[in-house]
């Protein structure tokens, strides 16, 4: 007992000396995302989930994700962009943190920039466009990090924490169990590469993790029917695929994968440039495979890292497996960054007098990576921010013309009919972003009542669904010209109708 007593005792004392290890990757990851996001975290820039979910974290429970609904006890449901951006990338950058112990990496500035490619990644510069989820998001990726790093651990209790801290994950985002798949493969070819115990053994470490996989997958979806008993709304499955086979979905799980190099698919990989860096910083680590592979006189070991070298595309994409393509966005293939900690992990491995050199090779085209990604996210967050200007300019200028309508008074509901078409300036100077889905058109957003409520500041009722459906059909709406055209807001019986464009 008076051991126990002291060890606590001076449990604060040693904590600088236990954190220090981990200044290196948390301040690498920090500072880089403050180089990335920091204009989202001092503007508001909604989106079109965004506008509904400005007090709440969007669909929780109706979509199988209890544990986003868990958290509004940790994380308050007021969508506050400094606060929820600063908590993010904390919690993030504790995930860098594991992540350098989770693969045990030596390399300062290997740790450096993959530490900062965690928080600059597309993926996550998608996620801050969604800020009243991001920090619950943050937090789910922490735990699922928490849960490779203890399962590493051959104690029950160790499994038993990882089993409950990679549910809990999954629970807020159920696209991160793909983190936990591919690190696991990651660890498997590490393994071989370091000569981390017999053939055998690593693929018995596969086995386990596999099984601890799919015991979590077996609790989440044994956990859904429970949560839903909370729930009055139907639950939403978010496209879950049945009519395609296993075999033909890990094939388009190898072709998105392959197209995410080679075509942009995600912006992941963005223009020449980009995929030029991707290659160079692949090169090393291919010829380290293929130096082991040469080498290597065990044909179980050989063997099995080739299996390994296979599934981790998969491992990675691994949503592809039970979710239609259709659905599937930038947000949910975070795991892609598997592939940068493969390639650090493999750099690592170099010998000979040439390693060092291959090794800042690798640095150096990941640190481009990593700055070609920040400016990525400021050129995204500025076309954000000027969507929302040009919405507000709309929507404002829409107002105006109401109040001013004879016949409106506060008893009187709008009718927002069709998408805008004309008078809209479509910043042709920007390039395309395919990062955020669904309704990456603010103006003609599904929210946008949401969006002349709260960022408008215009209180009015507004038509059901099914009265403007009635509407549309209506020949005096039908004549009416297209906004802004003079004639384009009109009483219409009981409804002003501010007719935007045709409505299909």
């Amino acid at each position: 007992m008076h051991k126990l007593l002291s060890a606590a005792a001076s449990w604060p004392e040693k904590l600088p000396e236990r954190l220090r290890p981990f200044r290196l990757p948390f301040f690498s990851a920090l500072l880089a995302g403050l180089l990335a996001h920091g204009f989202a975290f001092a503007n508001k820039l909604p989106n079109a989930d965004e506008l509904s979910s400005l007090y709440g974290k969007g669909m929780t429970l109706g979509s199988g994700r209890w544990g986003l609904e868990l958290s509004k006890y940790l994380i308050p449901s007021i969508s506050t962009p400094w606060i929820f951006g600063l908590l993010s990338l904390l919690l993030l950058s504790a995930a860098a943190c594991l992540l350098v112990r989770i693969f045990r990496l030596r390399s300062p500035l290997l740790i450096a920039v993959l530490s900062g490619l965690l928080t600059v990644f597309p993926a996550q510069t998608a996620t801050f466009s969604y800020m009243f989820t991001a920090p619950s998001y943050a937090l789910a990726l922490l735990l699922v990090f928490a849960a490779v790093w203890f399962s590493q651990r051959e104690t029950l209790a160790s499994w038993l924490l990882s089993l409950v801290l990679l549910l809990l994950g999954i629970s807020i985002y159920q696209g991160y169990i793909a983190f936990a798949s591919s690190f696991f493969v990651v660890l498997m070819l590490q393994k071989l590469l370091r000569g981390e115990g017999s053939a055998r053994e690593v693929f018995l470490f596969g086995l386990k993790r596999l099984a601890l996989l799919a015991c979590a997958l077996l609790l989440y979806l044994g956990s859904i029917p429970i949560s839903l008993q909370f729930y009055s709304g139907d639950f939403v499955d978010y496209g879950l695929e049945e009519e395609r086979s296993v075999f033909f979905r890990a094939l388009v799980a190898y072709s998105a994968f392959l197209h995410t190099l080679t075509r942009d698919y995600f912006d992941y990989v963005h223009g020449v440039f980009s995929r030029i860096l991707h290659v160079l910083a692949l090169l090393p680590p291919a010829y380290v495979s293929l130096r082991w592979l040469f080498r290597c006189r065990d044909w179980e070991k050989i063997l099995l890292f080739l299996l390994c070298l296979l599934l981790l595309p998969l491992s990675m994409y691994c949503i592809y497996l039970i979710a239609q393509t259709g659905i599937i966005h930038s947000m949910v293939l975070f795991s892609f960054i598997s592939l940068y900690v493969f390639a650090v992990v493999a750099a690592e491995e170099l010998r000979g007098e040439a390693a060092p050199l291959l090794r800042q090779l690798v640095a150096l085209s990941l640190a481009l990576v990593v700055a070609g990604n920040v400016f990525y996210a400021n050129a995204f967050y500025l076309k954000l921010h000027l969507r929302y200007e040009h919405s507000y300019a709309l929507y404002t200028g829409i107002a105006a013309q109401v109040r001013q309508t004879p016949g409106f008074d506060a008893n009187t509901k709008i009718a927002i009919l069709g998408e805008a078409e004309s008078g809209l300036y479509t910043i042709p100077e920007m390039a395309d972003f395919d990062l955020i889905w669904p309704a990456d058109d603010l103006t003609n957003a599904y929210t946008r009542e949401y969006f002349v409520e709260r960022y408008v500041g215009f209180d009015v009722l507004f038509a059901s669904w099914k009265e403007k459906l009635a509407l549309n059909e209506d020949p005096r709406v039908q004549a009416m010209p297209i906004y802004p055209a003079y004639g384009s807001v009109q009483m219409i019986d009981d409804f002003l109708v501010v007719r935007l464009g045709e409505w299909t």
